[in-house]
């Protein structure tokens, strides 16, 4: 699985954002300037996010973008599936499926990397993925 540039730039954005959280607002050229990030696509990026209630977006002279949740409130799931939609692994796990054969005998390990998948990124919460200290998430053995 390859996550597409738009989830991989909402992630790093988004992660910024977090490590500012209860700073007050930040804005779109702070969170460019720390990760090197485009703004003209991060803007849309923020769109989305916004959309989905991830962050809020402040407007006026002070402000920019805040969380809309603690970063312990808000996964990686979220973040992606706010871009990208719900994930798919391939055909079989589009809702509804795009294949048509049910009883394909690889639609079982299809299932179960989906579900291993949306698992493992709906367990990582934001405050897992900040710099300032905090444990990197390590998967287990």
């Amino acid at each position: 699985m390859r996550l597409s540039p738009a989830a991989e730039l909402a992630v790093r954005g988004i992660v910024v954002l977090a490590d500012h959280y209860g700073e007050g607002p930040t804005t779109l050229k702070t969170i460019c300037g720390v990760r090197d990030l485009p703004k003209q696509y991060l803007v849309k990026l923020f769109s989305l996010l916004a959309k989905a209630d991830i962050v809020t977006a402040i407007r006026g002279k002070h402000g920019g973008y805040e969380l809309s949740r603690a970063p312990k409130e808000i996964t990686l799931l979220e973040v992606i599936e706010a871009v990208e939609g719900p994930i798919a692994l391939n055909f079989c796990q589009h809702n509804p499926p795009k294949c048509d054969r049910e009883d394909c005998p690889l639609r079982a390990v299809w299932t179960e990397l989906q579900r291993t998948v949306r698992q493992r990124l709906g367990a990582v919460r934001l405050s897992q993925c900040l710099s300032k200290g905090a444990p990197s998430p390590r998967p287990r053995a």
